[in-house]
Parts: structure tokens; C-alpha cells; sequence
């Protein structure tokens, strides 16, 4: 069964009633503010362009997670919002399984290590690693966005195209704050890998949303004035 936004409002009771929504005894790392202080640490050294050192750094907090919830009999999800706990804790319901709603610490370590490890060149390791970041948050817009990244730098763009679809999906459920960035760049990556396969008047609706949104996007004009360019040619004699 695939869950996106709109399903939200049909089983939200259900999911509220049959899954756990407290955490594990104890305040453990989801609380600890040490943690928290990795993933800057960890932001700081990918933004100086130093991926290698920020490797350890979520290294340091995935490992602080696995000590204390490795023998939990839960399934661990992790959320940004209160929608994305909804969401996960509904997929557990339908899955018939026990599961708690953490903050997004673990996975964003998950992300902060992908994301690393693409700027490394080591996609095959990335992809892997942001895989472990959706299991922990399928409904995360940012991620699928990542993960879609990867993808169309291998030219899948079967798995392109679906992870870019879905991150626009879920935009619903990200956090206020940076809702209309991740749908931007949902559009954005969408609207690219349709035209690598020769879609290119749904890539220009697509950056057409893109503008209608945020007249201001730049990336979208640019891509849009492409699309067209490649649309003119191929009326030419």
C-alpha cells in the first residue's frame, strides 16, 4: 500500500488508535543535545567542503542510536513534523507493526552521511545510506528529493522520476519552514529528469508550477527557457 498525504485524512484515527506513539524508557540519545551538536558540526564541515570529516560525526550519533534501541522489539521511524509522525505511524498500522515516532536526529545522520558520501563520489555507498534514511522516514521530502539526485546522476531515471513524484507528494507533510523549498526542488528535479526523457511539455508544466509558486525561482527559469528552446528545435524543418 502506498501512503501519501492524501491518505492521511482516511486513516489517521486508525493510525492514532493502533501504534505507539511514546518513546522508549528513558531519555537516551533522541534526547541527548550532544547529538544535535554532531549534525552541526557534521552541516559545518560538508558546507567548508570537507566531506570526509563529517563522516564520523553521524557515524558517532548512528552508533549512539544503535547502542540504545538495538535490542528495542519497536520499529524505530523518525519525523521532522507532527504530519510526518502521523505518516509513519500510519504505515506501521497498516503493516500491523509496533513501532514509535523518534525526532528526525537518527535519520538526518543517515542523510548528513549520504549526502557526504555523494559529494565523495561514492554513490553506490550514498544511495545505500540515504536508503537508510527513508526506511527511518519514507515520507520525507528531502530525502526522496536526495535520493532522486542520485539516481538521475546514474541515468536511472525510472527510480529518478518516482522518488522525485513521491518527494512532491509528501510535501504536505514537511515541517512550515521548509515546506515550499523541498517542493521547489521536487518540481525542479522532477522537471529535469522528464526532459532527459523526452517529456518536455509535462517539463514545462512542471516548471511552470515551479514559477507559479515562487515567481523568483531562478534554476526553474533557466530550465524552463530550455525546455522551450528544445520544443522550438524540434518543430524546425
Amino acid at each position: 500500500m502506498r501512503i501519501v498525504a492524501s491518505t492521511l485524512l482516511v486513516f489517521a484515527a486508525n493510525a492514532i488508535v493502533t501504534a505507539s506513539v511514546a518513546a522508549l524508557a528513558g531519555g537516551g540519545p533522541d534526547k541527548d543535545p550532544q547529538m544535535g551538536k554532531l549534525l552541526q558540526e557534521a552541516r559545518h564541515v560538508l558546507d567548508s567542503r570537507n566531506p570526509t570529516a563529517a563522516i564520523p560525526k553521524c557515524d558517532a550519533v548512528i552508533n549512539a542510536f544503535k547502542e540504545h534501541y538495538g535490542n528495542s522489539k519497536q520499529k524505530i521511524f523518525c519525523a521532522r513534523s507532527s504530519a510526518e509522525s502521523l505518516g509513519v505511524l500510519l504505515k506501521a498500522s497498516v503493516d500491523k507493526t509496533n513501532a514509535i515516532a523518534l525526532s528526525s536526529t537518527l535519520s538526518d545522520a543517515y542523510f548528513i552521511k549520504g549526502y557526504a558520501l555523494q559529494d565523495l563520489h561514492r554513490l553506490a555507498e550514498a544511495e545505500a545510506t540515504l536508503q537508510l534514511a527513508l526506511d527511518l522516514s519514507p515520507f520525507n521530502s528531502q530525502y526522496l528529493a536526495e535520493i532522486g539526485a542520485i539516481y538521475a546522476l546514474e541515468n536511472n531515471w525510472t527510480k529518478a522520476e518516482r522518488a522525485y513524484r513521491e518527494a512532491e507528494d509528501n510535501t504536505p507533510l514537511s515541517p512550515e519552514a521548509s515546506r515550499a523549498d523541498e517542493l521547489g526542488r521536487a518540481r525542479r528535479g522532477l522537471g529535469y529528469v522528464l526532459v532527459e526523457l523526452g517529456k518536455l511539455d509535462e517539463a514545462e508544466r512542471k516548471y511552470k508550477q515551479c514559477l507559479a509558486a515562487n515567481p523568483n525561482d531562478s534554476k526553474a527559469k533557466e530550465e524552463l527557457e530550455y525546455v522551450r528552446e528544445q520544443k522550438a528545435k524540434r518543430k524546425e524543418p
